[in-house]
């Protein structure tokens, strides 16, 4: 099998050998690697990232307690920039696959995303919540869907992997996948509808329709993301059940397209932050990166 120097010097490498590498990983020591080939390098387009990423950010903001300080009575980052807000987030991610969270790049990344957390009061609870949606939302997509992509060992390393972020952060993650998937699902007796939420949401749909849907297809893509939303996510955000037509087609044309993503080539150093962060330069200057408190003009 390659080693992961052999891989990484390669400009192009078979879906099929990353899956084979990410196999032979340790999904404890080997967390960082696996989790970056399997989310950022094999299935890592731009499209199906921000589409996990919107699911997940709906989940969250589902508890009212993150909704409030998202939506922030309207003025909030993701209501009046919300392409720039989303970007900015799936870079602050796409910087810890690429980089790992044990490396000095990834962890001024993290202590950037907690400095502007700080501002805003949020519990660690709902922290370790957020941890738990990027851990297990992938997995709940697919299934959701009737399709098998992940293996154990994929899914064990990306816990893993958003464990040692959380720990990093200072919080108290539970040891085990199984405990921290069955501690995630608890929290979710929180969820609730609130107008701030439904608000967050709408403009997260927004994006998504404006982002991938040019044109006459724009009419589609509702019903598209709407495929992928678990039954009690719609429900607890008030949103409608996708058409009988996107039931039936949504289902096996994502399953065809992982398929697809899993075998053809690939570049192994690709990222997230290739997509989503374009309107950077580079290299990113961190302490700049994300949301910036705007200063009130001085008055003479």
């Amino acid at each position: 099998m390659a080693s992961s120097r052999e891989l990484m010097s390669k400009r192009w490498v078979m879906g099929r050998s990353i899956g084979r590498r990410i196999e032979e990983l340790d999904p404890v020591s080997g967390n960082e690697e696996a989790t970056h080939l399997s989310l950022e390098v094999r299935y890592g387009d731009a499209v199906f990232a921000h589409a996990a990423y919107t699911v997940a950010f709906a989940r969250q903001v589902a508890i009212p307690s993150i909704a409030r300080i998202l939506y922030r009575t309207g003025t909030g980052d993701m209501m009046h920039d919300v392409r720039r807000r989303n970007d900015d987030t799936l870079l602050f991610f796409g910087e810890i696959l690429h980089h790992g969270h044990s490396s000095a790049h990834g962890r001024s990344v993290i202590d950037r995303m907690e400095q502007i957390h700080s501002r805003f009061g949020i519990t660690d609870d709902d922290k370790l919540y957020t941890l738990g949606s990027l851990a297990f939302e992938p997995d709940r997509i697919v299934e959701h869907l009737g399709v098998n992509v992940f293996t154990d060992n994929e899914r064990e390393s990306r816990f893993h992997f958003w464990r040692q972020v959380g720990e990093f952060m200072g919080l108290d993650v539970p040891a085990a996948r199984s405990q921290f998937l069955h501690w995630t699902l608890q929290y979710e007796s929180r969820y609730a509808y609130t107008e701030g939420a439904r608000a967050v949401v709408d403009q997260l749909f927004a994006d998504w329709q404006d982002r991938w849907f040019p044109g006459p297809t724009k009419r589609i893509a509702a019903g598209v993301l709407l495929a992928v939303f678990t039954d009690d996510l719609r429900e607890v955000h008030r949103l409608p059940m996708p058409s009988a037509a996107h039931r039936r087609a949504v289902p096996p044309a994502i399953a065809a397209y992982l398929k697809v993503q899993g075998m053809r080539p690939h570049r192994p150093h690709r990222s997230w932050s290739d997509h989503f962060g374009t309107r950077h330069p580079m290299p990113l200057d961190v302490p700049t990166l994300g949301h910036r408190t705007a200063i009130a003009p001085r008055v003479e």
